[in-house]
This record gives structure tokens, sequence and C-alpha cells, in this order.
């Protein structure tokens, strides 16, 4: 059984620092097709932050989906082996915390989505690599294809990256220690309506 991390919205979105110091993209540009240039995070960068608002979860997100978890988090995790992760300290920019913060980077994978999820390539630049793929089905969501996963708690499939899957037992965990932040939300409940 897995789980998407979503955002609680009872917690506001860290935002990225704006120091003329902090550069956390890569700019890749298409030698074809201008409209393909785009900003892609670099995360051998460590993530500079500005906190807006004082209500902080155990779990937190940034405005681009990075998540970022409390020391606290960091010793659970560790003290219960969880894999498909890694940390990366964060940088408050303007406030003074009592904890650190760290970027929870996700190294596990299942690949591709199942077939059955319906995801498939619309556009690839071959020029630029640049990829888009059609909506997640409202009504299927997204199966994860446990063929090609690797076994991690922690994993993302190739079509939706940002979309950080995690099993069972990170899932019990979460619960019985009341992390805040974060909202468990079953695979099949992801998609969108296509218009």
């Amino acid at each position: 059984m897995f789980y998407e991390l979503e955002k609680d919205d009872k917690y506001p979105s860290v935002w990225y620092s704006d120091s003329d110091d902090f550069d956390p993209f890569i700019s890749i540009k298409c030698p074809k097709y201008p409209g393909h240039q785009r900003g892609v995070r670099d995360i051998n960068v460590n993530l500079w932050i500005d906190i807006k608002k004082p209500k902080m979860g155990d779990f937190v997100s940034t405005v681009y989906s990075d998540w970022l978890i409390t020391d606290h988090v960091a010793e659970i995790f560790k003290a219960n082996n969880l894999t498909g992760y890694r940390l990366q300290p964060v940088k408050v920019c303007n406030k003074k915390l009592d904890f650190n913060l760290w970027e929870l980077i996700i190294t596990g994978s299942a690949g591709k989505a199942h077939p059955d999820s319906g995801i498939y390539v619309k556009e690839h630049c071959e020029y630029c690599g640049s990829m888009i793929y059609s909506p997640i089905k409202k009504g299927i969501g997204i199966i994860v294809d446990e063929a090609r996963w690797d076994g991690s708690d922690f994993f993302t499939i190739t079509e939706y990256y940002k979309y950080v899957f995690i099993t069972e037992k990170v899932k019990k965990i979460i619960e019985e220690n009341n992390l805040r932040g974060v909202r468990l939300v079953w695979p099949s409940e992801l998609g969108f309506d296509e218009s």
C-alpha cells in the first residue's frame, strides 16, 4: 500500500530566499525552440528560504513543492531506518529558529507509472530533452508499477517526479508520532478533470 505526501493547507508554504547570492536553478536553453527554455532546480545547491508566516509543521513545503523536515523528523526517520531519501541542510535567511530544517531529497524510484495509469508522453523535444506528460486521470490516479519499484520507503515516478510516494511503514511512523504539516493521499485519488 502506497500513499502520496500532500501539503496540509493549515500550514503555509515557505519561499525561496530572494537574496542575490542564492540561485538554485539551472537554465536550460533549447538550440531549436526558444519556447522550451526553462529553469530546473539544481538539487546540489542547498536551499535558502524565507519564512513569511510563523506557523510551521514538522513537514514544510516550499512554494516549488520541495519537502523540508525538522531535526525531530530527521531523527525519527533515521531511528526507523527509512530508505529512499537523503537530507541537505536548509538555510533560513529571515528568522532564527530553535531547530534546523533539512531538505528531504528523494532518491527512491518506481520508474514509470504502471501503464494502466494511462499516463503517456504528449510532447518530447529531441533537441533539449523537454518532456510533457499527459495529465493524471481523475478516477484512476497514479498506479505504481511495483515491478519497477526499488523497494524504498520514499520514492517518485518518472513522469511526475515532484509527487513523493511513501510506504505503509512511513505512514504508520507519521501517524504514531503525530507529525504535522502533511496529508497522506491515496494515489488513486490524484488526478485532474480533463478539459
